[in-house]
């Protein structure tokens, strides 16, 4: 029983791991221009210069900033689609995402030197690149995001068996 659990787990992580990488990468891609030219802007130059000093912890709380905001954001956006307007919503959470991230990855390639120097911090960053770096092997390996959609479609499947089993034994187990 353990094992096919195992495996739903692992096929859910690396899909989640998956969505989570690409959609990151789309919002480098996305924004790198807007953020191109906003670094060009005296105010911000001035502003990745204060983050730059600041000391390791200082910079970690500077990065928590566009969570905080966004974070409300982004339930207001869920609401909006909850209560039917959907493409308002959506629109919303996409936009604040694609933000969020964009503003959060630029300010932690100004910090990541000091936040590095935090032991707990870099042990984190580091299990993340690992794993940002097998998740997109894998896929490239293993034939691409089809393979990938194919997996958790199998992994699935088999959660279904497996539950159709359990619920029987328990209604034998109840009578």
């Amino acid at each position: 029983m353990a094992t096919w659990v195992g495996r739903i787990l692992r096929g859910l992580g690396f899909l989640l791991g998956l969505l989570y990488f690409a959609t990151e990468d789309l919002a480098r891609f996305l924004v790198a221009p807007v953020l191109a030219a906003l670094a060009k802007l005296g105010l911000w130059q001035r502003a990745e210069r204060l983050i730059a000093a600041l000391p390791p912890y200082g910079a970690l709380c500077v990065l928590a900033v566009p969570m905080l905001v966004l974070e409300p954001v982004k339930l207001a956006a869920l609401w909006w689609i909850a209560s039917g307007r959907l493409l308002a919503g959506a629109a919303v959470l996409a936009a604040a995402k694609i933000a969020g991230m964009a503003v959060i990855l630029r300010l932690h390639a100004i910090a990541e030197p000091k936040l590095l120097s935090i032991p707990w911090y870099r042990s984190i960053h580091d299990r993340v690149l690992s794993w940002r770096r097998r998740i997109y092997l894998a896929v490239m390996v293993r034939g691409g995001l089809r393979h990938a959609l194919q997996r958790a479609k199998v992994a699935l499947r088999g959660f279904r068996v497996r539950a159709i089993e359990l619920r029987a034994r328990l209604e034998r187990f109840v009578r």
